[in-house]
């Protein structure tokens, strides 16, 4: 998400009286306005308020501190320094709580959970998500409790995903088998491959046959899927992308009406595409569905598989008014959210890898030791590698996918940190800062996988340790963390078992990260690599 304020959208916020009176007498008619609250409250009780940067513009508040910041992670980081680990910024029309330490974050996340609960309105959510249906988007509520229950419950469960340990297996084993080929018609020795392009192919492969029973990418994509697979793989990179360039339509609600760039217009179409293939793959399940005898109704394969027969047996809340609806958000909740979180941090632990030689082979020395190389890793032998598990770890600390998570909004009065806090204030949990305290961790600035296995051994990223939150913490933290977390060990496992990995002499591994709201890695991932195993274990 970079933070752009076209010129043309100045003007007109700044020259434009008409539009200051609209956005004036709106202000005054919702209950959750910032100046409201907060003018009715001081002539109570007098609050004190987190501090404020100055340099606000009317009407577009702090939008120009931000022009010019590639990361805006970054960027509130160094307003942290110099306001506090809790300070607010205006977002336009919208007042946003930016919070920067793991007391404060902590105290977000247990003491006022219940009043963070809920996700602020956004035009993203409005225009490509349902109308907020899509979990991640959902308002605190009825609805919001049944589709995370559903998710917990039906989806994300260890039996369900131990049902679905072989399409993992098979995934992964058929990309080991494309790159060995590869290396055979290489004429073996070194091949050069781009692993974060792999990588991202492998992970949708991954996440389309848990939801949906498809294959999009590599050479057995069947020829009636190849135009949905097209159409589906960009509609979900016009997702992304706009996703983190909407900010512009929630602190300025007049620029949806305007639409400059065309950018809401873009939204509508994504979703268009994005509905038409979910409601394809429903059509496809319910055929399916139907076709059922016995006991194949329980051996359920895929997510669809489960939705569509928990709506067969009418085990929908009726606080489910649209079940199509319904099923279409959660299976694309699945996708979205972890197509680039899970693909994001592989490449980054590949490429801190090879940036640390030493580490890649201990690594590995660890899988030859505990596994061996006359058979696959399996899931069965993560809890063994500890090393493995350093890493991952690691990785997520310095390079949280999500730098500032999925923003909250507090939905009734509140203090946090002694400052007082008035409904429909935004909350941004900054994780990147957090994850980076000298204050708690040393060196932090530092690859060091072996903090893991000493001083911070008892730690996880599910949410229960407040240093380390690249899942988020609380009612609203990520439900898919555990199966993230048993796809991105076993895949990292078997390539680092499988395949010897160099760095291209001809090409750095460069760490820049990308602009925006996600913490990806900019540039190619070029690497040499060769099999290490005995040739039958790719077959």
């Amino acid at each position: 998400m970079e933070f752009q304020l076209p010129l043309q959208v100045i003007a007109v916020a700044l020259v434009t009286f008409l539009l200051y009176q609209l956005l004036w007498a709106l202000r005054k008619k919702n209950s959750k306005n910032f100046a409201e609250n907060y003018s009715s409250t001081k002539a109570l009780i007098k609050p004190k308020y987190a501090p404020e940067p100055p340099g606000a513009w009317p009407i577009i508040g702090h939008l120009p501190l931000l022009v010019s910041a590639k990361q805006p992670h970054r960027a509130f980081a160094a307003l942290a320094e110099k306001h506090g680990p809790a300070f607010l910024l205006r977002m336009g029309m919208s007042p946003m709580l930016i919070v920067s330490s793991r007391d404060v974050a902590k105290e977000c996340y247990t003491a006022k959970d219940h009043v963070f609960a809920t996700r602020p309105i956004t035009t993203a959510g409005k225009l490509m998500a349902y109308d907020h249906s899509v979990m991640g988007f959902s308002p605190f509520g009825t609805y919001w409790r049944e589709i995370r229950k559903i998710a917990t419950v039906e989806l994300f469960s260890a039996r369900r995903i131990g049902m679905l340990k072989p399409v993992r297996q098979s995934e992964v084993s058929l990309w080991m088998k494309g790159l060995h080929e590869k290396w055979v018609q290489n004429g073996k020795g070194l091949v050069p491959v781009e692993l974060k392009s792999q990588l991202e192919e492998l992970t949708f492969n991954l996440l389309m046959q848990m939801v949906a029973g498809k294959r999009y990418y590599g050479s057995n994509v069947a020829k009636a899927d190849e135009k949905m697979a097209g159409l589906f793989r960009h509609a979900v990179q016009q997702f992304n992308y706009h996703l983190g360039n909407s900010e512009m339509y929630d602190a300025l609600p007049f620029m949806a009406w305007l639409d400059f760039k065309g950018d809401a217009k873009a939204m509508k179409n994504t979703q268009k595409d994005l509905d038409y293939i979910m409601q394809t793959w429903l059509d496809e399940h319910r055929v399916k569905a139907d076709q059922m005898r016995g006991d194949a109704i329980h051996n359920t394969r895929d997510f669809l598989d489960v939705l569509v027969m928990m709506e067969k047996t009418g085990q929908f809340s009726s606080a489910i008014k649209d079940i199509d609806t319904t099923i279409k958000a959660l299976a694309l909740t699945q996708i979205v959210a972890g197509v680039d979180s899970m693909a994001n941090t592989m490449v980054w632990v590949l490429a801190l890898l090879l940036k640390n030689p030493e580490m890649l082979a201990k690594a590995q020395d660890e899988l030859d030791n505990s596994v061996g190389k006359d058979r696959l890793v399996e899931e069965f032998d993560i809890p063994n590698l500890k090393y493995l598990q350093a890493l991952l770890k690691e990785t997520l600390r310095m390079y949280p996918v999500g730098p500032l998570l999925v923003p909250h909004e507090a939905i009734e009065d509140c203090h946090v940190a002694g400052y007082f806090v008035p409904r429909g204030t935004g909350l941004f949990i900054n994780a990147w800062t957090i994850q980076r305290d000298p204050n708690i961790w040393a060196d932090p600035d530092r690859f060091n996988p072996e903090r893991f296995l000493t001083t911070h051994v008892e730690m996880d990223v599910k949410g229960q340790s407040y240093e380390l939150l690249p899942f988020g913490s609380g009612r609203r933290s990520c439900p898919g963390v555990g199966l993230a977390l048993q796809v991105m060990h076993l895949t990292l496992a078997r390539i680092l078992q499988a395949f010897e990995l160099k760095k291209n002499p001809d090409v750095d591994v460069n760490l820049e990260e990308c602009p925006g709201i996600l913490l990806a890695m900019m540039h190619p991932l070029q690497v040499l690599a060769a099999p290490r195993l005995p040739s039958e274990l790719y077959e």
